[in-house]
């Protein structure tokens, strides 16, 4: 399994087989605002990080029909909210990925932890990708993507 990490750190302590620094991956993914302005990214062979996870069907589509986009989910988003808007995130998520799931469209899970005391091992990980209603199988697949994409 594999990480996105903002720091340095042992991979091997936490679980995982390696941690891709942010430093030297964010040249490689794609920031879109929303699932609209990804599909213009669709052709990509690359990661794509969305800053809202509204949902719309046909962008989905589109976008797993091709097979070379696949959508980052920054987990620490989860992490870091608190009370009512976590409860937003993690219904939009939850909605996003049972599209993703339903199309083929293809996602990993990062953590984007800034500092060596707020990594999360692997399981952890998992689970929290559980409350996304995903199975263990599907998030342990996840976590795998990361080496697809950025090797």
């Amino acid at each position: 399994m594999f990480d996105i990490i903002r720091c340095s750190a042992e991979p091997s302590k936490s679980g995982f087989e390696r941690f891709f620094s942010f430093d030297t991956i964010k040249s490689r993914l794609i920031e879109a605002e929303n699932l609209a302005a990804a599909t213009d990214h669709k052709n990509k062979r690359s990661l794509i990080l969305l800053r809202d996870y509204a949902i719309d069907d046909g962008a989905i589509k589109i976008i797993a029909e091709k097979k070379a986009l696949c959508f980052l989910i920054d987990l620490s988003r989860i992490i870091r909210t608190r009370g009512v808007p976590r409860a937003i995130m993690l219904s939009k998520l939850r909605n996003f990925l049972r599209l993703c799931v339903k199309y083929g469209a293809f996602y990993a899970f990062a953590s984007f932890a800034e500092d060596e005391n707020k990594i999360r091992n692997a399981s952890e990980l998992e689970n929290i990708a559980l409350l996304l209603d995903i199975n263990r199988g599907q998030a342990k697949f996840a976590l795998k993507m990361l080496k697809e994409y950025l090797q």
